[in-house]
């Protein structure tokens, strides 16, 4: 059982949609797991007291949310010390006219230039397209660059794209590849197994 961190920011709740499907399925196999919102941190966090620390952002005007560049960059010394799994979130992953995985990556290596921190682990990981959570000039600007890249496109309805097999496993796979034991694993009840569909 190790006790783990899972540190996010969100701009239309998707990525903490993410953070707390991490939760959940880490606490299936009985570790014990913490969930921090960057935007509101406790005064003192001890990162000491973890044996694995996840952190994630959305992808916001080619960088990511400052809650958590400024998390990463106040905590930069501890998080060194603590195996860590950064998680990228955008829509860029999907894009089928041209190579969003490495445009991404050009993106989270300017992160970590930036902030000094070099996570063990990075997974890109696909977000959502809420277009009826956004007022009308968001829409009109993710729909042309949806369009572009190949997207969808109806306005009237909301997208969900994230991998939530693979977030399962991404998750799993890096906490008991750390030196912790491996886990009793519980089943997953309904509720926790199937995730509700919500924003971006």
């Amino acid at each position: 059982m190790a006790n783990v961190l899972v540190v996010y920011a969100t701009h239309d709740g998707q990525t903490r949609k993410i953070a707390e499907r991490i939760a959940t399925v880490l606490r299936v196999r009985r570790h014990v797991v913490e969930l921090l919102d960057a935007a509101r941190p406790p005064r003192d966090v001890d990162l000491g007291r973890f044996q694995a620390v996840f952190v994630g952002s959305p992808i916001r005007a080619q960088g990511y949310l400052r809650p958590v560049v400024r998390f990463v960059q106040e905590h930069l010394t501890a998080l060194e010390k603590v195996p860590t799994l950064f998680f990228s979130v955008g829509l860029a992953v999907l894009s089928k006219a041209s190579d969003g995985r490495a445009q991404t990556m050009e993106i989270v290596d300017k992160f970590i230039a930036t902030t000094g921190w070099h996570p063990r682990r990075v997974e890109l990981v696909a977000g959502a397209l809420p277009y009826t959570r956004y007022n009308f000039l968001i829409r009109f600007v993710m729909r042309r660059i949806s369009k572009k890249e190949g997207g969808d496109t109806d306005t009237s309805r909301d997208y969900e794209y994230t991998d939530w097999g693979a977030v399962d496993r991404f998750a799993v796979d890096f906490v008991e590849g750390v030196g912790a034991p491996r886990a009793a694993e519980v089943p997953l009840t309904p509720a926790s197994a199937t995730a509700p569909r919500a924003r971006a």
